[in-house]
């Protein structure tokens, strides 16, 4: 019997720990028979194995202790590995009896422990760098390591480089155990765990004495260590070839292609599409797929999956998609239930469908329920204070390809607001913000007017924009029939140094530079947030005798009404092919309408100034002269966000009277300008925008041969940092446009320009940062019996654009001016423009 004890092993490892703690688990009051277990008295408790852990720290973590009797074999030795085991950082445990005498007996609890992480080695990698695969791996120097860990590691890295493309890319590892020391305790070999000798380039120098040990010592503290290589065989990056549908017999093939936004195939002229692979992104894409045959009408289509087939190289593949179109169902009858305030012709002209129209599933929930436009029917409830309004939808289907849909509503209390409060305005004033906000206590709740406020705290620019959209507002029902609504705002730096900074081979360096304080507040100066401006503006020439100054105050809301009233001082002096000064100075009024809408802005200004031609280059009569000069400027800005506008219009009509029958001086003539712009979302992203513009400009004399100041005329070209230019990039500053026969460039009476932009915002939040691909064209002409409308100069190319307060908006483009030879006669080419403190 002592024969028998003395050779039995009770063991674990990794291999069998699940089989094991299933059966410890399921049957957890399970003994083992008692019939044929001894019962002992442990006499001694010894430790083989461990290197790292302690001793004495094992044996009290087992639970077993000299002197207990324990049975063999029994629940004590099994429940003293399973408590080792919890320590989680071994992979073998036994428990032997070493030796018996008599009824007692000798234990050995053998352990084997898990290597521990001295440092990881990385080969292979081209495409992921060092640093990017470091971020992946959270195992530390010094904590165990678990195979398990490692194959964690590897997952998370092939994910990676399945995301970019390489699908191929195959991980390995191996470990390197840290194995002996010179006596010196300066020189650590590493070699294999069979003991082969590694190369020379994984030998470490360590410094032992920083860590306290030495020699031997350390030999026996670092003989668990490990060193982890992992190999990386990236392979070469998968793109795709073509895409393939199965199961599509009325939507052809290049119709689902055309609804994919993610994966593109490898066309030779797409050079810009890489038509790399990436599963997430066909995920997408199949996604959209079903939602464009729910848009078409096919409400049980559904994307079945997709496989790919590898070309020899196993660099490109073909995907196959299979689908399942179904009917294309058609609307029998639409029935309402439950309306009370509106009608059912109401509510069937805001949903937009009728009986016998295709049942385009998309569309039908988005007028249901949100739409771009806000005319769903759920806008036209929330529009009239009905909050807590909901809908219950049910088809049913009929014959083959038809619906019956019954939608059953349900309105609840019409709600008011009540307490309008504004949280996180730490510098800008209450009244600022509530004067304008549409949400106006006591009124019906309105989601439009709730949209608008937060559309007019944007254009502030006083807060961050994109958290205003997305946590701008907070709804508190105060009882049945009332709503308390809290604004939260968070401010931030709208105030900047209005530098900028140009170039040109005609004007050599222009800029300026200046302060806007744009929440300022004139009783108040050294707090702000007033919502007043205060601005100081000195723009120059380097190279050539080119400077303005000019000061301004504008009062947005006077007397605490939508009303505007402001000045500007100014001072120019320029000599290009003239000498010219003027000073001056302007009041400006200006009025929020309320019709056609309170989108419509009106104002006008009176501008008195002395002009004086020192030098007018033998084109401009030399002399002074005064002007006085009425303008009137009614305007119309609807867009969601002033840093980066992605839906919405913009619409200026301004006229200048100068002289004339009304006014006093020596200048007569009339200025006309109009401008408008255009943005669309693109991709339904407010990240993409197409930005579309028109400028044009026209100025005549009422009196034949009035003295019209070369800055009242048109110049073109340039990035328009040049007093009284229009941009067009892609030319030098002022050299589009009518020229002496010396070549010499003077204004012209008519301007017409056209600008197209494709935006991308890579960032907007907290630094906005966009890029751009533009094409324009616009030209300047001697007078309206000359102006040609067709005859444009025309340019294209690309940009960006970042907003860094308090400096402003900094960016470049390079535009190509295809029209060259035809303003100044040099071969067309690329030009560059620096913007520095301003925006085109």
């Amino acid at each position: 019997m002592v024969k028998l004890v003395s050779s039995l092993k009770i063991r674990i490892n990794t291999a069998k720990l699940f089989p094991l703690l299933l059966f410890i688990f399921l049957f957890p009051f399970q003994t083992f028979p008692q019939s044929d277990a001894k019962v002992f008295k442990i006499l001694s408790i010894s430790v083989e194995g461990n290197v790292s852990a302690d001793q004495n720290t094992i044996i009290a973590n087992s639970g077993l202790r000299v002197g207990d009797e324990i049975r063999v074999p029994g629940d004590e030795t099994i429940n003293a590995i399973r408590q080792l085991w919890t320590l989680n950082i071994f992979s073998d445990v036994q428990i032997i009896v070493d030796k018996a005498i008599d009824n007692g007996v000798f234990l050995k609890i053998k352990v084997a422990e898990y290597p521990r992480l001295e440092k990881f080695v990385v080969q292979g990698n081209d495409h992921l760098s060092s640093s990017e695969i470091e971020e992946k791996i959270t195992l530390i120097r010094g904590q165990i390591v678990k195979p398990q860990d490692i194959k964690r590691l590897i997952s998370r890295l092939k994910a990676k480089y399945e995301e970019d493309g390489y699908l191929n890319t195959s991980v390995r590892y191996d470990y390197y155990r840290y194995f002996r020391a010179d006596t010196s305790g300066r020189f650590l070999q590493i070699v294999y765990q069979n003991e082969k000798n590694l190369a020379d380039e994984y030998m470490d120098e360590l410094d032992l004495n920083d860590l306290g040990v030495s020699g031997q010592s350390y030999v026996d503290k670092v003989k668990n260590r490990v060193l982890v290589k992992l190999t990386i065989d990236e392979s070469n990056r998968v793109t795709v070839r073509n895409v393939f549908f199965k199961g599509n017999s009325t939507i052809p093939s290049d119709d689902l292609k055309g609804s994919m936004e993610e994966i593109s195939e490898k066309v030779w002229w797409k050079f810009w599409s890489s038509a790399r692979f990436d599963q997430k992104k066909l995920d997408a894409d199949k996604k959209k797929i079903a939602e464009f045959y729910r848009k078409a009408g096919y409400r049980d289509a559904e994307v079945l999956g997709d496989s790919l087939h590898y070309y020899d190289d196993k660099s490109s593949v073909d995907i196959y998609i299979s689908v399942y179109e179904g009917p294309q169902y058609k609307i029998r009858n639409i029935n309402w239930e439950g309306n009370t305030v509106y009608n059912a012709d109401v509510l069937n002209e805001r949903l937009g469908f009728y009986k016998g129209n295709v049942y385009d599933f998309v569309t039908f929930n988005q007028n249901l329920r949100g739409n771009e436009k806000q005319s769903d029917i759920a806008s036209l409830y929330l529009d009239n204070g009905y909050l807590t309004f909901n809908m219950d939808v049910k088809e049913k289907r009929v014959a083959e390809d038809s619906v019956d849909i019954n939608i059953k509503v349900i309105e609840n209390n019409q709600f008011k607001v009540g307490k309008v409060t504004v949280n996180g305005n730490d510098k800008t004033k209450d009244k600022v913000i509530r004067r304008e906000l549409y949400t106006v206590p006591g009124d019906f709740f309105n989601k439009a007017a709730m949209i608008r406020s937060l559309q007019q705290l944007a254009n502030l620019q006083y807060f961050n924009v994109e958290k205003l959209y997305q946590e701008g507002v907070d709804y508190n029902l105060d009882n049945d029939s009332t709503v308390n609504i809290a604004f939260k705002v968070e401010e931030k730096s709208s105030d900047y140094l209005n530098a900028s900074i140009g170039y040109s081979g005609s004007f050599g360096f222009s800029g300026a530079i200046g302060v806007t304080l744009t929440n300022f507040s004139i009783l108040e100066p050294f707090s702000l947030g007033g919502g007043q401006v205060l601005n100081f503006n000195w723009q120059f020439g380097v190279g050539n005798l080119y400077r303005t100054f000019s000061l301004g105050f504008t009062e947005p809301w006077f007397m605490d009404t939508p009303t505007l009233v402001g000045f500007d001082f100014f001072s120019t002096r320029q000599r290009y092919i003239y000498d010219l000064s003027q000073t001056g100075g302007t009041l400006k009024v200006g009025r929020r309408l309320k019709w056609p809408d309170d989108y419509f802005y009106l104002q006008g200004t009176f501008r008195y100034q002395n002009n004086d031609v020192i030098d007018g280059g033998g084109f401009y009569r030399e002399g002074q002269s005064e002007q006085f000069t009425l303008g009137a400027t009614i305007s119309r800005r609807d867009v969601d966000n002033p840093i980066f506008p992605s839906r919405g219009s913009s619409l200026t009509l301004s006229a200048e009277l100068s002289g004339g029958p009304f006014l006093p001086g020596d200048v007569d003539f009339l200025k006309l300008s109009f401008n408008t712009e255009w943005y669309k979302r693109i991709f339904n992203s407010n990240k993409f925008a197409l930005y579309l513009s028109s400028d044009i400009g026209y100025i005549d004399e009422l009196v034949k041969g009035t003295a019209i100041q070369p800055f009242e005329l048109f110049y073109m070209g340039g990035s328009g940092l040049v007093i009284a230019t229009v941009p067009l990039r892609g030319y030098d500053d002022r050299t589009v446009g009518p020229r002496q026969a010396n070549g010499d460039i003077i204004g012209g009476r008519v301007s017409l320009k056209y600008t197209a932009e494709l935006r991308f915002a890579v960032a907007l939040d907290p630094i906005p940062l966009y890029v751009l691909a533009f094409a324009e064209a616009g030209n300047v002409f001697e007078g309206i019996q000359t102006a040609d409308f067709f005859s444009l100069r025309r340019s294209a190319g690309f940009g960006a654009r970042i907003l860094i307060n308090p400096i402003g908006l900094i960016g470049f483009d390079l535009g190509y001016g295809f029209d060259r030879k035809d303003v100044d006669g040099t071969d067309p080419k690329w030009q560059f423009h620096f913007q520095f403190g301003r925006g085109l």
